[in-house]
């Protein structure tokens, strides 16, 4: 009987992140496009207002134009705190990640897989964040569930 992975698979998650950058490097964006990217992706500072995480999220996600993407995170600090994690503030792991040192506030939108829910169900937390960096800024917002 074939047994299910289980945990983080870090041989997976190098060739993954590797392939993410040269993917944006061939597309010839730059670091700063990159940067612009994930933070429209992933922040929300401060936040939006709305009347609960569910609703959070079914603003968000539409008006960032990531309306059916199954996962996405948004965090609710200052820009300067999430770059930290890229300048010093962060402690390295394997391909070019970096693991805050410090909680950051998110909400985390996920969508209904229930059959014709077509919303998303958020969730709001406090924990460590990973991003991976070029030049020293954020360009990469890993998801963890």
């Amino acid at each position: 009987m074939a047994m299910a992975l289980r945990g983080p698979c870090p041989s997976l998650l190098l060739p993954l992140v590797l392939l993410a950058a040269c993917l944006a490097l061939s597309s010839g964006q730059t670091c700063i496009e990159l940067n612009f990217n994930c933070y429209r992706k992933h922040l929300d500072f401060p936040k939006t207002p709305a009347p609960n995480p569910n609703a959070y999220c079914n603003t968000m996600m539409p008006s960032r134009g990531l309306y059916g993407k199954a996962v996405n995170t948004f965090i609710h600090d200052p820009v300067k705190n999430i770059n930290s994690i890229c300048s010093g503030k962060g402690k390295p792991k394997i391909g070019g990640l970096y693991e805050s040192n410090e909680l950051f506030t998110i909400t985390q939108c996920v969508f209904d897989p229930k059959p014709l829910s077509f919303s998303y169900i958020g969730k709001e937390k406090k924990m460590k964040i990973i991003v991976g960096c070029w030049n020293e800024k954020p360009v990469y917002y890993l998801e963890q569930i």
